[in-house]
């Protein structure tokens, strides 16, 4: 999330983002495609284009999960180790909790859901990588506290 960009805007753009989705799922009928993973979903162009209005859906509410834990993390200074390892727990979570959903047709949540979870955490992997990233280059840049005393004495 941009310094630029207030949080409560950020936030009031998640909540637009999920009650658009909402909305959205309102207006079709919900999925009843037998998945074996939601990425079958989002890689059959078959499917995704018949399904156009619930894909809108599906990414808007992807948008939301996406954005979710980075504005958490926008509280947060440095610590980009943590956030990283954070992020690759819920990345793991969210593609562990669709695949179970949409393979066991438990359907605690929509299948509109549980795609929109998969995505979102596929999406989280780049800012993932980019926490870990910004952990080693800051760190490798830092000084230590060894090199400052010898430097000041």
């Amino acid at each position: 999330v941009g310094r630029s960009m207030k949080k409560e805007v950020v936030l009031v753009i998640i909540v637009g983002l999920f009650i658009l989705s909402y909305v959205l799922d309102a207006l079709v009928n919900p999925l009843d495609l037998p998945l074996a993973t939601p990425f079958h979903y989002l890689l059959d162009p078959q499917i995704f284009t018949k399904y156009a209005f619930t894909t809108a859906s599906i990414f808007i509410r992807a948008l939301g999960f996406f954005l979710t834990p980075l504005l958490l993390f926008s509280f947060w200074d440095d610590s980009h180790y943590a956030k990283g390892g954070i992020l690759l727990v819920l990345v793991g979570l969210m593609q562990l909790y669709a695949l179970q959903d949409l393979a066991t047709g438990a359907q605690v949540v929509p299948t509109e859901w549980s795609l929109s979870i998969s995505l979102a955490g596929l999406a989280l992997l780049a800012p993932m990588l980019l926490y870990f990233l910004r952990g080693v280059f800051s760190s490798l840049f830092s000084k230590s506290p060894a090199t400052q005393t010898t430097q000041t004495a």
